[in-house]
């Protein structure tokens, strides 16, 4: 996947892997897991083409779930591969499909991904992405998830279809955020709570509600959260800004401080620093509750630390946001700013009733 044209400007994103100091770990049920959850959803024609099947694949999705679900074991990897081909199929017809700015097209897919995680055995529709989260779902509820992780599950999927809303209404009448505004918004587009109740599942954890509940677990969770959904700004600042799109923490920061580029992408990486900070000061002062809770409890905390570092591995080897050029960026940091382009998304989405 070759990124077009050249427009001469270059900007430097920050060294997250020295940034980040979480150990990143592996999972080696990747192959052939990874190959054949990408021929899964391929199977239900989400995609419109063979080339948009094809970038897909370039994406590498079954790598992303390795680095940030290493414990799972081999069949709750898979479902989560599954569950992440599947909200990235969602997330990519709000973000640059056809749902960009449509609010009535996109509060029916929302209300349809919904009904088929309340109903997955009787629920239908003709919407494909429905129907993958119907299945992943299915076959998650089969392995004796957790009921509060279930539950979470659910309500974070509530949470993100909903935000995803208001930023779709938002971006079609050019309305704008400030930061803080627009911090809290991406924590629930960004799915990364979603996310994390998976790592939930991934790992069979069982912890108490009460410990959800907890102020300092609400601080760990937002500040873990910010790290992935920040640093994806700055991942996906160049192919964003590129669409014209201002849903992004750089364009906000720009706008709002007016910064160039460059400094703004600086003011984001400070940002990352601070929550890596916070999180690791909340971490060391996290009340005990009994060597059976507290071990589970660290698990879940693992799962924060492993979205976070394997967010960042990932998203430096696939080629979502850097195409062929994802090497290069590795290895010197400089990102040339493209040129604007046309949205590249599905156009069209057919049986989205």
């Amino acid at each position: 996947m070759s990124l077009p044209h050249s427009t001469g400007q270059f900007f430097t994103i920050p060294d997250f892997p020295a940034v980040c100091p979480f150990p990143l770990t592996v999972n080696a049920n990747r192959d052939p897991h990874g190959r054949l959850s990408n021929e899964w959803i391929n199977a239900f024609g989400v995609f419109p083409n063979p080339s948009h099947e094809k970038a897909v694949k370039a994406m590498n999705f079954g790598l992303l779930t390795a680095m940030c679900y290493p414990d799972a074991d081999e069949q709750r990897f898979r479902i989560i591969c599954d569950f992440i081909h599947a909200l990235f199929a969602f997330d990519d017809l709000t973000d640059e499909g056809a749902l960009f700015k449509d609010s009535d097209a996109t509060k029916r897919a929302a209300d349809i991904v919904m009904n088929a995680l309340w109903h997955p055995y009787t629920y239908e529709t003709g919407f494909k992405v429905g129907k993958v989260f119907a299945c992943f779902w299915r076959r998650a509820m089969r392995m004796d998830i957790n009921p509060g992780a279930a539950r979470r599950f659910i309500e974070t999927t509530d949470l993100y279809l909903q935000a995803v809303h208001e930023q779709v209404v938002r971006r079609a009448e050019d309305q704008v955020y400030d930061i803080e505004g627009f911090i809290k918004l991406r924590r629930d587009t960004g799915a990364v709570k979603m996310c994390f109740a998976m790592g939930e599942f991934g790992s069979n954890l069982r912890i108490p509600d009460e410990v959800f509940e907890h102020p300092s677990m609400r601080v760990l969770e937002d500040a873990a959260n910010d790290v992935i959904i920040l640093c994806n700004d700055i991942f996906s600042f160049n192919n964003e800004q590129a669409q014209d799109d201002a849903m992004n923490l750089v364009q906000v920061a720009r706008r709002d401080k007016g910064l160039d580029i460059q400094n703004a992408i600086d003011f984001v990486g400070d940002l990352i620093a601070s929550r890596i900070q916070l999180y690791q000061t909340t971490k060391r002062s996290f009340p005990k509750w009994g060597d059976v809770v507290d071990k589970e409890v660290l698990g879940y905390f693992k799962v924060f630390e492993n979205w976070m570092i394997g967010s960042i591995h990932w998203s430096l080897q696939s080629k979502r946001y850097f195409g062929d050029k994802v090497e290069e960026v590795k290895t010197t940091r400089r990102v040339e700013l493209l040129p604007r382009l046309a949205p590249t998304g599905q156009t069209y989405i057919p049986d989205l009733q």
